[in-house]
Parts: C-alpha cells; sequence; structure tokens
C-alpha cells in the first residue's frame, strides 16, 4: 500500500509542479518578476522534494511512470488553465480583397468592434481591418474571417496596454 500512496502523492505533486511551471513561463513573459519568482519557488520546491523521492527508490517502477504520467498531465493542465484564465488582449488586422462589406457586417454582428480603413497594396486597393480583442476570443474571429474570404491576409500582435474603447471578450470598457 505504501508503494501506491507514493506513486499518487508523486504523480499528484508532478502535476502541480509543471503547472505551476507553465503559468510561471506566462508571469515571465509578462514581466511578472514577483509573482513568477513566487511561483517558481513553489514549483522547485515540490520538484525537488518528488523527484528525491523517485531518485531514492528507482527500483520502483510505478514512482518512474507517476512522474512521467505527471509531467504530461501537468503540462495539459497547465496550458489549460493559462488559457482560461489568460487575460491577454490582441490586435487582429486584416487586409482584404472586395470583401470588406461582407466581413465587416459579419464581426460586428458577431461582437467584435472593428476599425476599417482603404489602403493600397501591392496589387492595387485592399481594405484593413483592425479589431482589437481578448486573446481567448481570437479562434472564433479568425474564422469569422476566413470564412468569408478565404485569401485574407491577417497578422496579430498581442497589446501591452489600453485605455478606453470596446474590447470583446473582456468585461466592460479597458
Amino acid at each position: 500500500m505504501d508503494v501506491l500512496a507514493w506513486t499518487l502523492v508523486i504523480f499528484l505533486a508532478r502535476v502541480l509542479d509543471v503547472s505551476l511551471g507553465t503559468i510561471r513561463v506566462q508571469y515571465i513573459v509578462r514581466r511578472k518578476k514577483v509573482v513568477a519568482a513566487l511561483i517558481g519557488f513553489v514549483e522547485v520546491l515540490i520538484f525537488i522534494l518528488i523527484v528525491s523521492r523517485v531518485i531514492q527508490d528507482i527500483q520502483h517502477w510505478p514512482y518512474v511512470l507517476a512522474y512521467a504520467g505527471g509531467f504530461a498531465t501537468g503540462t495539459m493542465i497547465g496550458i489549460a488553465l493559462t488559457e482560461r484564465f489568460d487575460r491577454r488582449v490582441v490586435q487582429a488586422s486584416f487586409i482584404c480583397h472586395g470583401s470588406g462589406d461582407q466581413i465587416e457586417g459579419a464581426v460586428r454582428e458577431a461582437g467584435f468592434a472593428l476599425t476599417r480603413y482603404d489602403a493600397i497594396g501591392r496589387d492595387g486597393h485592399v481594405e484593413v481591418m483592425d479589431v482589437v480583442c481578448s486573446s481567448g476570443q481570437l479562434t472564433r474571429l479568425i474564422d469569422l474571417v476566413i470564412k468569408i474570404d478565404p485569401r485574407a491576409f491577417l497578422y496579430t500582435q498581442e497589446l501591452s496596454s489600453l485605455q478606453g474603447g470596446y474590447v470583446y471578450g473582456l468585461k466592460g470598457k479597458v
């Protein structure tokens, strides 16, 4: 029973450790040093305690499998948590050839705010549309635009600060 209990502890601790690591990386990218450092402290503490137990009793294959399985599961859970609680805001820009009215109507009907302007591209007149939304809504927006104009050129960028305006996917005004 002792091996079974330790196997479960190793698995769950590794899931927690790796999930924290995935979240910590997001805080590093956003330059949240103190939060990233605190998460890193807990992450490494768990790691050292668990890896030492696995190495100490390396003859118990369930420990090794729980360690590896916890890593894989922790990676998936960490990514899911990061996506779920992600508060990033992105700007998506679409360059369209002749389908501007359709795209604008569909995007606005879906609840997104949009800024549209005329431009000159390599082959002449194009329409550029900018939409600011939460990163969680980006896939939905892209699917909507590509469905109408599969040839639309699009690019996105993460926004580091905002003031005023409307951002679809976030509560209230920014």
